[in-house]
């Protein structure tokens, strides 16, 4: 059975450098049978979480909007990268709220004392890609801490992640091979089949 890659692009503009680097890496996780399963973001109808703590109860959301349809995927693909930009020193908004929605799986896991991960299959990997228009210090930090949370959350290895800066007008980083390198090979790993 092929491997499953969840891709989430989490950029607001098509084929930026972000995406750019999720292409190249999905691109590569095919090559090696993967079957992936990819996102627009910013195309969902996607709310930000409420905090009503109704997925205490048996960990669900009782929001109605798209993330419904991002639940199965974050709960079940064998691997998952996350592609987003760095907007004002941190993840823009629309990937911060899929994250933020994730509280039905801390509830599942922290509340309810359900465990999530399978029982069979893979190791799960996660993955994150991730461009800056700046070389600050500390421009990838927040956004870092914010994904291996999410991984956390998910029962996901991290398997590493590419942030380039200084790429800002789309198309940047196709100037820079070592990322394209670097992105293709997460996603080789992320598409490559791994014992159960």
């Amino acid at each position: 059975m092929a491997i499953t890659v969840l891709a989430l692009a989490g950029s607001p503009r098509r084929n930026g450098n972000s995406e750019t680097l999720l292409g190249w890496c999905l691109d590569a996780a095919r090559a090696e049978g993967a079957e992936v399963v990819e996102f627009r973001l910013c195309d969902l109808d996607l709310r930000g979480c409420r905090a009503c703590d109704a997925c205490f109860k048996d960990g669900t959301c009782i929001q109605k909007d798209d993330m419904h349809l991002l639940y199965p995927h974050l709960r079940d693909a064998d691997s998952i990268v996350l592609a987003s930009p760095i907007y004002s020193m941190g993840m823009p908004g629309v990937p911060k709220i899929v994250v933020d929605r994730c509280q039905p799986f801390w509830a599942l896991k922290y509340i309810l004392k359900q465990p999530l991960a399978r029982t069979e299959g893979p190791e799960r990997l996660g993955a994150f890609l991730c461009c800056s228009g700046t070389d600050l210090p500390e421009v990838f930090s927040g956004s870092r801490r914010v994904v291996r949370y999410l991984w956390h959350v998910l029962g996901v290895t991290p398997a590493g992640e590419v942030l380039v800066p200084k790429v800002d007008e789309k198309g940047e980083v196709l100037a820079h091979p070592e990322a394209r390198a670097a992105a293709e090979d997460l996603g080789r790993r992320l598409g490559r089949q791994r014992d159960t």
